[in-house]
């Protein structure tokens, strides 16, 4: 049953030979690695005007309010400008490292180890608060139109979230093809929105207004400060943009080919749209307004709210919605990839290199879910409590590529590679400034936490990577020492009564070892009780006719797992440990609840032999047929 149920959810299992028919092109790459750079249009224009804001204040000219959003415009400008270097950086990371990592890989090996793992440590924040942020703004943007999700909105992120995953779990092409008409509809929609912005401003030229310089100088109140704040806000229109660079091996070949063209269509479709939403708010005076995001302003300014024009403004609110919820996708594509990437390094357990039945990481995608519902139940799907996390840790993971980039052309000095650094560090300087920014202004809020974060990972990745190599370590067999024979040693096995499963262990032990005890601990609540189980037991070896020795213990403190501890213990006093080996019998139950109904005396032996004691377990199961 629980087989077929995991067919239904996930599908049919995949051969490994099929692995090129589930890789992806540029089309279907479009919905699934950059819907979270491209919702970040939806608010990004939003950050920078909350910081405008505060000049505006009220009863503002138009002519006023045209001149302070001109800063918005020129940061718009200056994000776009640096959106063209990460992707120079990022297609020279692609180049050198086409088995993905992105920043974790520039960094290690250009930089050393503890930028590459502070970098991963970064982006893996960065990816769970993708998903946790990214369905927390997709059930907000519903929210006031259904209100049953309004008084539920936990419950919803906790389905959605599962939702995505097991759209994930059934593999790269399944969850294309599901996302692929909400991330184009969303492109499309704000293409629309300009174009018939632009249309209308043309047709009443007196209904817009446009900054001057003169105007913009005159501006009271605007401080370079004020404006570097401006500038790190808006800055959360590149998020995202990395995920390409960590999940290059799941483009059909050539992959880095595909992933670079992705990459340049990614910006230059981010540039655009980001330029539409921060030039339509200009010209038309739009305001941040907590209430109403300014893309849901400007098609309500843009379309009406009457006929076919309120249709309209439906659909973009309902496309914006939906960019904002699967742009959780893309970390469900990315963080995975980023830890194979790590554990093929040594640097994340082995289990998250696990390929699924249907090729995808499953493991790792099972995990970013746990992961990302518990900071969600732990912020209680709060946007503003999260969001106060994410800035710090995509611009570190931002400056790491760029610098790695400088010193890689700095070391290698192939071409034109002067102008090609001189690139490089100007990006390097620009997300610096806003990961410094944003992390001294948003520290209170929240971003004290990745500063903490990231150290503690980078020493837990640390251990992890010490542990597998002193595993190498002790597994290495020395060649040098001739293979023997060990001399038969000591076989015990402990048993509750003569039973089938009993039995059965014993039948095993006297067939592959030569020293073998029975052992059995009387528990009862008199001495009286004790002397006649004593007796009963005897009388039933007897019966048993088994060639094997005995030995009947007391337990005069009711436990029989820790007297059966005590006489293993005063065993391997007597013998070197390795010499000694513990023979378990061990029933199971036909049903799951069936185990609930008795006791776990073998459990709790076979626990403690295994991480307490250096001596050889075997268990021998007997399975009942109820």
């Amino acid at each position: 049953m629980i087989e077929g149920v995991k067919r239904f959810i996930v599908g049919r299992p995949l051969k490994t030979r099929e692995s090129q028919h589930v890789k992806i092109g540029i089309f279907r790459g479009m919905a699934i690695l950059t819907p979270d750079a491209l919702s970040s249009v939806a608010y990004a224009t939003d950050q920078m005007e909350f910081i405008l804001a505060t000049i505006i204040g009220s009863g503002a000219t138009a002519t006023f309010v045209a001149n302070v959003l001109g800063f918005s415009m020129l940061g718009t400008l200056i994000i776009a400008g640096l959106a063209m270097l990460l992707f120079l950086a990022y297609r020279n990371i692609i180049s050198h490292y086409p088995m993905g990592g992105g920043a974790y890989s520039i960094g290690l090996n250009d930089l050393g180890r503890f930028w590459g793992l502070s970098a991963a440590s970064t982006l893996i924040i960065g990816y769970i608060l993708t998903v946790a942020v990214s369905i927390a703004s997709g059930v907000d943007a519903i929210a006031p139109f259904i209100p049953f999700v309004m008084t539920h909105k936990l419950l919803f992120n906790v389905i959605l979230t599962l939702f995505i995953m097991f759209i994930n779990l059934r593999g790269t092409g399944e969850s294309a093809k599901v996302f692929i008409p909400f991330a184009y509809l969303f492109i499309v929609s704000i293409f629309v929105l300009g174009l018939v912005g632009v249309v209308n401003a043309f047709a009443h030229p007196t209904h817009i207004h446009f900054p001057t310089i003169d105007g913009m100088k005159s501006v009271g109140g605007m401080s370079m400060f004020l404006f570097l704040r401006m500038f790190a806000n808006g800055c959360s229109a590149l998020t995202g943009i990395e995920a390409v660079s960590n999940s290059v091996p799941i483009f059909k070949e050539p992959s880095p080919k595909r992933a670079q063209r992705l990459l340049f269509t990614l910006v230059g479709t981010l540039s655009l749209l980001f330029f539409i939403v921060s030039g339509l708010a200009m010209i038309h005076g739009l305001q941040y307004n907590p209430d109403i995001p300014l893309i849901q302003q400007e098609s309500m300014m843009v379309f009406g709210l009457k006929g076919i024009g309120y249709i309209l403004s439906i659909i973009i609110s309902l496309a914006t919605m939906a960019i904002l919820i699967i742009a959780a996708n893309t970390a469900f594509t990315g963080c995975p990839s980023l830890w194979s990437s790590m554990a093929k390094d040594g640097f994340m357990p082995r289990w998250v290199l696990r390929k699924g039945d249907r090729l995808v990481y499953s493991n790792g995608i099972v995990f970013l879910t746990f992961i990302s519902l518990l900071l969600t139940f732990a912020f209680d799907a709060k946007i503003g409590r999260l969001i106060a996390l994410y800035g710090v840790s995509v611009f570190y993971t931002f400056t790491v590529s760029q610098l790695g980039m400088v010193v890689r052309l700095f070391r290698e000095r192939k071409g034109h590679w002067v102008l090609a650094a001189l690139g490089s560090i100007l990006g390097v300087s620009l997300t610096a400034i806003a990961c410094l920014i944003f992390g001294i202004t948003r520290f209170t809020d929240g971003a004290w936490l990745v500063l903490i974060a990231v150290p503690l990972m980078v020493i837990m990745f640390t251990k992890i990577r010490h542990h597998y190599e002193q595993t190498k370590i002790d597994l290495k067999y020395d060649f040098s020492v001739p293979f023997h024979k060990n001399p038969p040693g000591l076989t015990i096995v402990p048993i509750a009564s003569v039973n089938n499963a009993s039995v059965a262990a014993l039948q095993y032990a006297a067939s592959h070892f030569e020293h073998v005890i029975a052992v059995h601990v009387v528990n009862a609540d008199s001495e009286e009780a004790m002397r006649k189980a004593k007796l009963k037991i005897e009388e039933e070896w007897e019966k048993l006719g088994a060639d094997i020795r005995l030995v009947v213990m007391h337990s005069q403190y009711r436990s029989v797992a820790k007297r059966l501890q005590r006489f293993v213990e005063f065993e391997l006093k007597q013998f070197d440990s390795p010499d000694i080996t513990i023979v378990i019998p061990q029933f199971l139950t036909g049903r799951w609840w069936h185990s609930l109904l008795h006791s776990k005396t073998a459990g709790w032996l076979l626990a403690w032999l295994i991480f307490n004691k250096s001596v050889k377990v075997i268990t021998v199961p007997f399975r009942l047929t109820r």
